[in-house]
């Protein structure tokens, strides 16, 4: 379970980091914080409300939560498959033996 765990979370690293460089090629900047930081708070749907992208890009922050939201939710559904997974295999010992 842990290199599940390890690998969807460099995977979400990862996704982060593409939306950090959509938002830099974009030139969608904010004040307070940098494109990787911003894309992280969105991404996460922590949203601190410090960092605000420009006028007409404000739609892309809530673009980049829904977008974490149903990929971190893919992740939960993946970890429960893979504990499920790690039950049977223990219960198949256990009758074993």
């Amino acid at each position: 379970m842990m290199v599940a765990v390890c690998v969807l979370m460099l995977a979400h690293v990862v996704e982060i980091s593409v939306w950090a460089a959509f938002y830099a090629l974009a030139g969608i900047e904010t004040e307070k914080a940098g494109s990787f930081e911003f894309a992280f708070e969105n991404y996460t749907a922590l949203g601190y409300g410090d960092a605000v992208a420009s006028q007409g890009y404000r739609l892309m922050g809530p673009i980049t939560a829904l977008n974490g939201l149903l990929l971190i939710g893919w992740s939960v559904a993946i970890i429960f498959e893979v504990v499920k997974m790690a039950d049977v295999q223990i219960s198949k010992r256990k009758r074993a033996d």
